[in-house]
């Protein structure tokens, strides 16, 4: 997908039409539009996510407002009003339309839209021009939803990707890169079929009636199961909106007087809580692992010496080793014939004294067991000796890391109580409030670890119940005939299940090894970053030879971030060029448009950001403040920039002071806000040279 246009008809802020093309050339990829905050940048990002999906992302207010409210109220009441955003991008050689528009009444000051209507037009390279149907289809075959948020990327909210949390939607994305939604459908659709064959079992007496208990037992636990799915997806986005507001509650405090120093030494605080927290659960699962694999020999003191002194009594006594091997004899027996010469006949008391010899002697694999006995257990007191030093030396570290966090711990609640002493009413209204914010979160969070919990137990349930079922005795044919069916359902889904599996882990060590490759470009510090078996984005610093989780800045997030993304676009790309996928995922060139990618950075991290940004993908669209990309960003994205365009935001206020009035791009000035307007609004002008 390269984006060629998009156009704006009275969209928000937009009132009137307003359209922007992008920058294509591979040595000018980047387009760069200027705007305030607040001024209309979310919006144009939003603008691509409504045209083509025909949704907002969660933090735009008044969602239900999407007519410009100057149009709106200016409108004479009873007229029609139009509203739409185009789109126009190529995807493999075809250039696509997308349009998604309505026609509104005005009946009142309220907006009462009718639905959004979406039209899809493609045209081929020889310019001919055919409207598509199932519009919404196409789009998300060339780019599925669950997908499109690592292209269309608010910067102030980037950041999640490296919180624990995020690993869903991380392994959501490498599903859809695969396409491995239909696999998805299969896991949840078998197990429903496999049930409904357990209710058509029949069969008289006692197994007939346990099939009938145990199928109903079984629906009782499907249902409860969904349920408990559709709960935890609900607490999953609850504990995201408390986090945001914490986060908003947090970024509001670093801007009132008195509270900033205070805020900022907590953020502080808590990453370093976040770094030791992880250092002690690592050490914990290393613990762990000794205890699992080793931790049998902190429990056996005396027994090496008691195995040794066992085997050397048996020694002296002549029965270990054994003196004569039982091959040897029989191979005598065999032949009649003692190696002396002696002929050994049947009946004869020389052969009856080698046959006694036989029952004495001792096989070859019981040698072998004996050596190899003899050995293992002399290393036994050296190995329980490691064993042991590494418990204590586990569990001092242990202890020291848990002394560390509970400091930190008690460091943070002193910044929260020295915060509710400031004399300033809102700084303590925001502390409360943030607290028990923080407080809710704690709950719903214990509250999802619960349901977790409870599904691993349905889980385990739902699968004893199925073995009762299977291992009942039909007789009749018709019954044993669904007893197959449901042994090849549940085999089916057993290897569909290990094909995602196996599947999922492949493109995530591919995208592993993307990141790192990535980061290492960016970054400005010796540090290694990780997406985990869990699908997780981690971070690590090796100190002295060991791994320790590193500390996340704002900056680093923010890098390690956008390595993910571009390793999804690098991806989509190389699939592209796969003749035989597997599965029929997602490939193609993928433009990235980013919000507010700059944030509150230093200029080292915006310099290396500016620089990382048009190297990710073929087509770069930055949205940034001219605050935000002034200086060191725009030096290094100078030389790559094909496009510019300024939003102008228009307020009716005329009461401000200290307002950015004008801002020069290329030697030119343009208007940047405008006081004392006509209109609120926004207008988009392109940088000419």
């Amino acid at each position: 997908m390269k984006l060629l246009s998009i156009e704006l008809e009275n969209f928000r802020p937009y009132g009137g039409r307003h359209r922007l093309s992008f920058a294509q050339e591979s040595g000018h990829n980047v387009t760069l539009v200027y705007g305030t905050n607040g001024g209309g940048k979310t919006t144009l990002l939003n603008a691509f996510t409504w045209a083509l999906y025909g949704k907002l992302s969660s933090d735009v207010e008044q969602q239900e407002r999407l007519i410009n409210n100057r149009v709106w109220q200016d409108a004479p009441v009873g007229s029609q009003i139009e509203m739409s955003v185009e789109a126009e991008f190529e995807h493999e050689g075809r250039v696509y339309t997308a349009r998604r528009h309505l026609m509104a009444e005005k009946q009142g000051p309220d907006q009462k839209l009718p639905k959004p209507q979406l039209t899809l037009r493609e045209r081929d390279d020889k310019g001919f021009t055919r409207e598509l149907r199932s519009a919404q289809g196409h789009i998300d075959k060339i780019l599925p939803e669950r997908l499109s948020r690592f292209f269309f990327v608010n910067g102030e909210r980037i950041e999640q990707l490296v919180r624990k949390e995020a690993y869903a939607e991380i392994q959501h994305a490498i599903k859809t890169l695969l396409g491995l939604e239909q696999l998805e459908r299969a896991l949840k659709h078998l197990p429903l079929a496999a049930n409904k064959l357990r209710h058509q079992l029949k069969s008289k007496g006692a197994d007939g009636e346990q099939a009938g208990r145990l199928t109903g037992e079984i629906d009782a636990i499907l249902k409860e199961t969904e349920e408990k799915k559709q709960e935890k997806e609900s607490l999953r986005t609850e504990v995201q909106h408390l986090k945001d507001e914490i986060d908003l509650l947090s970024a509001r405090l670093k801007t009132l007087d008195g509270a900033k120093q205070l805020q900022q030494e907590r953020e502080r605080l808590e990453q370093e809580r976040e770094s030791v927290h992880a250092s002690l659960r690592k050490l914990e699962d290393d613990r762990a692992r000794v205890l699992a694999g080793s931790g049998y020999l902190a429990f056996l003191p005396e027994l090496p010496q008691q195995i040794i002194a066992a085997c050397d009594a048996l020694r002296e006594k002549g029965q270990l080793p054994a003196p004569l091997k039982r091959t040897f004899i029989e191979d005598l027996l065999t032949e009649g014939a003692c190696i002396c010469g002696t002929h050994l006949p049947k009946g004869s008391l020389e052969r009856a004294a080698l046959e006694t010899w036989r029952a004495r002697a001792g096989l070859a694999e019981v040698e072998a067991a004996w050596n190899q006995l003899r050995g293992n257990v002399a290393t036994l007191e050296e190995r329980r000796s490691t064993v042991l030093e590494r418990l204590f030396d586990a569990d001092r570290l242990i202890g020291e890391a848990s002394d560390k966090e509970r400091s930190l711990v008690e460091q943070l609640n002193e910044v929260s109580i020295e915060l509710k002493k400031l004399p300033q009413e809102d700084i303590n209204a925001i502390e409360v409030n943030r607290g028990k914010l923080i407080d809710r979160l704690s709950e719903t969070s214990r509250r999802l670890g619960g349901i977790d919990e409870h599904l691993e137990l349905l889980a385990a349930q739902k699968k004893q119940k199925e073995e009762q079922v299977d291992k009942l005795q039909v007789k009749d044919e018709n019954n044993q005939r669904i007893q197959r069916r449901i042994t090849v359902i549940r085999d089916t889904e057993n290897a569909l299940r290990q094909i995602l599996e196996l599947l999922s882990d492949s493109i995530r060590r591919r995208l592993d090894t993307r990141i790192r490759d990535l980061f290492k470009q960016a970054s400005l510090k010796n540090y290694e970053p990780e997406l985990t078996g869990d699908f997780q984005l981690e971070y690590w610093e090796r100190v002295g030879g060991e791994t320790m989780p590193a500390p996340k800045s704002t900056g680093e997030n923010m890098l390690l971030s956008l390595s993910f993304v571009g390793a999804i676009a690098q991806e989509c790309r190389d699939a592209a060029t796969n003749t035989n996928p597997f599965f029929g995922g997602v490939g193609g060139e993928y433009p990235v448009v980013m919000d507010a990618v700059f944030g509150n950075l230093d200029d080292d991290y915006r310099r290396q950001i500016a620089k990382f940004l048009p190297e990710m993908t073929s087509q770069v669209v930055v949205l940034s403040s001219k605050a935000q990309a002034d200086g060191v960003a725009e030096e290094a994205l100078a030389q790559r920039i094909g496009k510019q365009y300024i939003i102008t935001t228009h307020t009716t206020k005329s009461d401000l002071v200290d307002v950015t009035e004008k801002i020069s791009v290329d030697g030119r000035d343009y208007p940047y806000q405008v006081v004392g307007s006509s209109f609120d609004g926004a207008e988009i002008t392109e940088v000419t040279a």
